[in-house]
């Protein structure tokens, strides 16, 4: 067990919360200032909102300080019992974030394919029971995108939000474009292109079957591989296969592209690093209105981004 206090300073022991890097603060702030700005332009207005969380996880998380993993057990070069160096806190994961708005959506819809997180899920909408409208679905991401979408919603009677933040690169662009297709869904996308694509690519572009396969899945098509690797002549005017020097870039712009043609409008996106300034993914908005463009846009460049044409690192106030 260890200890963990919540943001009123109290404290409980847990073992079974996710633990997640303090870089995940960043992700979750920036994705309450932008359903904060989303509730307050359609207060006033007719359509009825919906939330989805296609990866919600159980509700809450313990944040530590640094980047190391957890401790798998006592120091061996100490007599003295172990101490955590690391503090831990107790936060609010996307769905506590979302629920928490000023002016709540409609109805939020809670997925997760986790059995455990689930009966937490499950917890959460007891607890805000007489406050919200909440379905929770054990399912994957897809069977959740699958079921909202076969609702009976229409852009004349609704609008939403898809939160969509997958573990490494557990996300069909299928998915993606079904919330496309219904005119009425903006998404929030953990484009994880650090912390789990690249990882997928090797030098030598003979990329093993099953990460070809996801990879596949996760663009829609197979054209990332024209984007990481390009013919190289070789000494003897041979015909191997080299990973392109800008091929990050590369595959940021094809999903952004990707995403520009699915919805019409898609965001600068937001780099997040972790603490030793290492980049990890970047948060990414993509959407039907240019009004919520304009806000993504204000709210994802308060931290480290791309330049939308040049490529270059740049910083936000």
């Amino acid at each position: 067990m260890e200890r963990v206090s919540d943001s009123s300073g109290s404290q409980r022991l847990t073992t079974e919360l996710p633990e997640v890097g303090p870089w995940a603060r960043e992700k979750l702030d920036a994705l309450a200032r932008y359903l904060d700005f989303y509730t307050k332009v359609l207060k006033n207005q007719p359509w009825r909102t919906l939330y989805l969380d296609a990866y919600a996880g159980g509700g809450r998380a313990v944040l530590r300080t640094g980047d190391r993993p957890p401790s798998s057990g006592p120091d061996l070069f100490n007599d003295a019992p172990p101490i955590d160096t690391e503090a831990r806190e107790l936060i609010d994961g996307s769905p506590r974030v979302a629920l928490g708005v000023a002016y709540p959506f409609d109805r939020y819809i809670l997925v997760d394919s986790n059995p455990d997180r689930v009966v937490e899920l499950q917890a959460l909408k007891a607890e805000y029971d007489d406050q919200r409208t909440i379905n929770v679905l054990k399912a994957t991401a897809a069977e959740g995108v699958h079921w909202v979408t076969r609702q009976p919603i229409s852009r004349k009677t609704h609008r939403g939000v898809a939160f969509l933040d997958p573990f490494g690169a557990n996300l069909d662009w299928a998915s993606v474009k079904k919330l496309a297709e219904t005119g009425l869904f903006e998404v929030v996308v953990n484009f994880a292109l650090s912390m789990a694509i690249q990882r997928m690519l090797p030098n030598t572009g003979d990329v093993p079957e099953a990460w070809a396969d996801a990879l596949d899945a996760y663009f829609g098509d197979r054209t990332w591989f024209d984007a990481v690797y390009e013919h190289g002549g070789g000494l003897f005017g041979g015909n191997s296969i080299e990973k392109r020097a800008d091929y990050s870039e590369r595959l940021l712009a094809l999903y952004r592209s990707k995403l520009r043609t699915a919805f019409g409008h898609v965001s600068t996106p937001r780099l997040i690093r972790n603490t030793r300034g290492a980049p990890l993914y970047y948060l990414i908005w993509a959407g039907p209105n240019k009004k919520g463009l304009e806000g993504a846009d204000y709210i994802l460049t308060m931290g480290e981004r791309i330049g939308r044409r040049t490529g270059e690192t740049k910083r936000g106030g």
